[in-house]
């Protein structure tokens, strides 16, 4: 079978897209799938799709997170439609992204594949090895106490990706993708969310209706108990009753001495070093 790969064109493709993703509400959309896509190349995602005889049969969606300590490509989508896979399609994207990636400097690519559908199969395939980390979600209730410290701005500045370690929210583990999903959001993106300085560190505090758990990602030099209080404050007055802090399985320490309930553990992180 030939294919081709190429970079996406935001106006002509969105119909294949949806296509190669059918049964996925995301993708379910005209609209929010053209204003997602074309949200993410404003803001520098590297959006490939495959074509094989004038039709769209596979589209990856990367982004260059550029790191305090690291820089490397993270691939938050990959998909191959039903009627094209094992021919060969994915492994091609695969390859077009590492070059991509060796362009611009990065070191490695990384991904968190979804284990229950069989995917890590294929990243093994691919030479993509497991890291040995993880990363859990701790629920914890928000307080009453009144906020002390936390600064409200519009959104955290991207500058903040390169310039501080990203310590909660690493629910993909790229801090660039996940700035993206809180603070570059498109117009059919419903979820709420506020922004705040607190002493340097940049926090985004977020939720889908309804409003009673809200999401944290936390852009910090450390985090300390100080810093959770703070952020347990802001979130009671924004009135929500928990906090969602997702932080890799040895980062959990900082947070003994809190009653917290481990609400998820998500799946392991994988790496392609170049």
């Amino acid at each position: 079978m030939e294919f081709f790969i190429r970079d996406i064109d935001i106006n002509a493709d969105i119909q294949g897209v949806r296509e190669v993703h059918s049964g996925d509400d995301h993708w379910g959309s005209f609209e929010a799938c053209f204003h997602s896509g074309k949200t993410s190349l404003e803001n520098g995602f590297f959006i490939q799709v495959a074509v094989c005889g004038g039709k769209v049969v596979g589209h990856a969606e990367w982004v260059i997170s550029d790191e305090p300590d690291q820089k490397f490509l993270y691939l938050g989508i990959l998909q191959v439609h039903n009627d094209f896979q094992r021919r060969g399609v994915g492994t091609g994207m695969i390859k077009s992204g590492a070059e991509y990636a060796k362009q611009n400097g990065c070191a490695f690519l990384r991904t968190m594949p979804n284990k229950v559908n069989g995917s890590s199969i294929f990243y093994q395939k691919n030479s993509f090895i497991e890291t040995g980390e993880g990363n859990n979600t701790l629920k914890l209730r928000t307080t009453t106490a009144p906020v002390r410290s936390a600064v409200p701005v519009d959104c955290v500045p991207f500058g903040a990706v390169k310039a501080l370690p990203f310590c909660v929210g690493l629910y993909q583990h790229a801090s660039a993708h996940i700035w993206k999903i809180y603070n570059a959001r498109h117009i059919y993106d419903d979820r709420r969310v506020a922004s705040f300085d607190i002493g340097g560190a940049y926090v985004n505090v977020g939720a889908f209706e309804p409003y009673e758990r809200a999401s944290v990602t936390c852009w910090a030099r450390r985090v300390t108990r100080e810093l959770i209080d703070e952020i347990l404050a802001v979130g009671g007055s924004l009135g929500y009753q928990y906090m969602n802090f997702c932080v890799l399985n040895g980062n959990v320490r900082w947070f003994d001495g809190f009653e917290y309930e481990m609400s998820e553990e998500h799946d392991i992180f994988i790496e392609r070093r170049l």
